[in-house]
This record gives structure tokens, sequence and C-alpha cells, in this order.
């Protein structure tokens, strides 16, 4: 489980992310992400009622934080990162939606080099 010190929690600190940070899409999951001055990653993440039901939503978020948790020694730190799912990840595989998630962070460059 991801500690709640490397979690977004505010609505300020989304809505902040949202509009001044860039992001990517891939298939499963859009990634927003900013600098936030901090010695830590903080990490948000947003399920849509469109992706189903509370049952499917909540183990999708069990899913993503599991991923940032297993990789978040990998990442260059100080930075607020939002996961959005879309609709196209229900069903599908834990490795599947880790390997996306480590792409989209190796395309913006928050991999530490020597990983």
């Amino acid at each position: 489980m991801l500690k709640r010190d490397f979690r977004l929690k505010k609505n300020k600190d989304y809505k902040i992310t949202y509009n001044k940070g860039k992001y990517l899409t891939g298939q499963y999951v859009i990634m927003y992400y900013l600098k936030n001055g901090l010695s830590v990653n903080k990490f948000g993440f947003s399920i849509s009622k469109k992706v189903g039901k509370a049952v499917v939503r909540n183990k999708i978020k069990r899913r993503l934080r599991e991923c940032c948790r297993l990789n978040n020694s990998r990442l260059a730190q100080g930075y607020n990162i939002i996961f959005v799912a879309r609709s196209k990840i229900k069903g599908i595989k834990y490795v599947l939606v880790e390997e996306e998630i480590i792409n989209l962070l190796s395309k913006a460059n928050l991999l530490k080099q020597n990983s």
C-alpha cells in the first residue's frame, strides 16, 4: 500500500497539476506531472464512474497505487504525478498496466538514468 505521505490529498494540488503540468496519454491511462518543490513524489489517482461501479474502480485504484509503490524508488523525486484511468483499463491484467505506466514515466524522463 502506498503511504499517505506520498498521495495527493487536496483538490488544490490536483487542479494545479492539471492546469500547469504536462501530460502524456497511453492506451489505458493518462499521466499528468508537475514539479512540486518537495523531496518526495506525490501520487494522485482519478477513476471516473464511466469506468465501472465502485468495486471495479477501487480495484483499478489499488493496482495503480501498488505500481507506484513498487516503482517509486526508480523515479526522480520531487513531482506531483496523477494517473487518470481510461475506460479501456477495465479487465486488463496488472502487468500490462505496469508496463504502460513505466513507459509513460520513461517518456516523461521521470525514471532515474541508472534504472
